[in-house]
């Protein structure tokens, strides 16, 4: 009985048929005849809502109810979820559906309308828009059940419908980039070029030794039984090394379209660690900020993809400043081969800029650096709008000097070999993964 209680409502109507026969009741007060009016009023009432009881709770599980969530969740990206329910009565049936979403979706007055036939199955379908990694969970489901005619009484029906889900770095932004057809299209347009720039450790055979080649590599054991000279050939090294470098500073967490410029750079890394890995090259991954760096070794493959990819779901932006000295450091401790260094960072004054550049020019005489930097085209939009005021005219010149900056590092940078790529977050991954494929076009590694 208590349960019974719980889980019955009276709904609107119910509630305004009530005040109606209640107004009639007052009337009655100084007009007689009323008084039967509202007494016939409320005993349909009672009659309506007794019946529409009987018909609701005539079946112990009238609707049931399953989620179907996707395996895994993209951030920044449209997920569509499925809610598939199920009608076991005679009735035509009303329903207001209920969604305890994850926390981070922030939406917390979910809720639809719907109606399902007798004995019918609908899906219902809503899409979600992550914008945060990490873990999102959905708890109960609720329902209000109506009959289609009447509509005085409801009942609540709970599904206990927990649920765990991973929000990963944005894995549909591959169907939209296309990442296999840009490959495809290098290879065509490249395949004429042969790469011999050095040798694995990868041995392929012993041959004779002629002129020209390595004296390191003779075989001294192999040439004493030969009596004659014998030379280890390895196989040509055709695969380069390149790396994610991701800043986790504070500079990174600025929010941008509802992301922050952290989730854009470690969505383009995933977009283009899928292209180096299609490419045949190795990818690894170094995050730093403050006086800490970690790194993933590169290698090649799918299983290296998975790897990566989990690195990223678990990155945590910091409010701290990144130290590029820290990192300058750490890249001559660990990072023994010439690699391609793609460095996702922003910096938000020319003070920033002018300090930490030092540091990338000295990175740049052992490796091939590609600078992301990002454009702030919310900044380019308030400097497009007319201005109304000296105050606004004096805002707006100090944000076109900011933004030509920017152009002016770029080409200060390109004068010491470093590459830019100067973007808007939206186009990020695109514009790297070209640039990419540019340099291995130019064959610059």
């Amino acid at each position: 009985m208590k349960v019974f209680f719980k889980s019955i409502y009276i709904t609107p109507r119910g509630f305004l048929v009530m005040g109606i026969a209640a107004a009639i009741f007052c009337i009655s007060l100084v007009f007689e005849p009323a008084f039967v009016i509202g007494k016939l009023v409320l005993a349909l009432l009672v009659i309506g809502i007794v019946g529409e009881t009987i018909l609701l709770y005539a079946k112990r599980k009238p609707i049931s109810l399953n989620r179907i969530l996707p395996k895994a969740l993209s951030n920044g990206d449209e997920n569509e979820v499925v809610l598939q329910y199920r009608n076991a009565t005679k009735q035509n049936l009303s329903l207001s559906i209920f969604e305890d979403l994850p926390d981070q979706l922030q939406l917390f007055t979910w809720r639809k309308e719907t109606l399902i036939s007798p004995f019918s199955t609908i899906n219902y379908i809503y899409n979600i828009y992550p914008t945060e990694r990490g873990e999102y969970k959905w708890f109960n489901s609720y329902v209000l059940i109506r009959t289609k005619l009447l509509k005085l009484v409801a009942r609540k029906v709970d599904f206990d419908l927990y649920q765990v889900i991973q929000c990963f770095p944005s894995f549909h932004q591959f169907n939209k980039l296309k990442i296999s057809a840009l490959v495809s299209n290098y290879s065509q347009m490249d395949g004429t070029h042969v790469r011999k720039l050095g040798q694995s450790m990868e041995f392929e055979q012993i041959k004779n030794y002629a002129v020209g080649d390595d004296f390191r590599h003779i075989n001294w054991k192999a040439s004493a039984k030969q009596g004659k000279l014998m030379l280890n050939q390895y196989q040509d090294e055709r695969s380069q090394q390149v790396y994610c470098v991701i800043d986790m500073g504070r500079t990174m967490l600025q929010p941008f379209d509802n992301k922050t410029l952290l989730d854009y750079a470690i969505n383009a890394s995933l977009g283009l660690s899928k292209a180096i890995i299609e490419m045949k090259d190795k990818v690894g991954v170094v995050n730093f900020y403050n006086d800490k760096c970690t790194l993933v070794k590169p290698k090649g493959g799918n299983l290296q993809f998975r790897k990566v990819n989990e690195l990223l779901y678990n990155i945590k932006g910091v409010s701290l400043d990144s130290s590029y000295e820290t990192l300058y450091k750490f890249t001559r401790n660990q990072l023994k081969q010439r690699s391609l260094l793609v460095l996702f960072t922003y910096f938000d004054n020319t003070d920033s800029i002018e300090r930490n550049l030092p540091y990338i020019k000295a990175m740049a005489k052992y490796h091939l650096i590609l600078l992301v930097i990002f454009r702030n085209t919310e900044l380019i939009n308030f400097v497009k709008e007319p201005a109304v005021d000296t105050e606004e005219i004096y805002i707006k010149t100090l944000a076109k000097e900011q933004l030509n900056q920017q152009e002016i590092m770029a080409r200060e940078l390109n004068k010491y070999g470093i590459s830019t790529v100067i973007t808007e977050p939206q186009k990020l991954s695109m514009s790297v993964i070209n640039k990419y494929l540019e340099i291995k076009r130019r064959q610059m590694i």
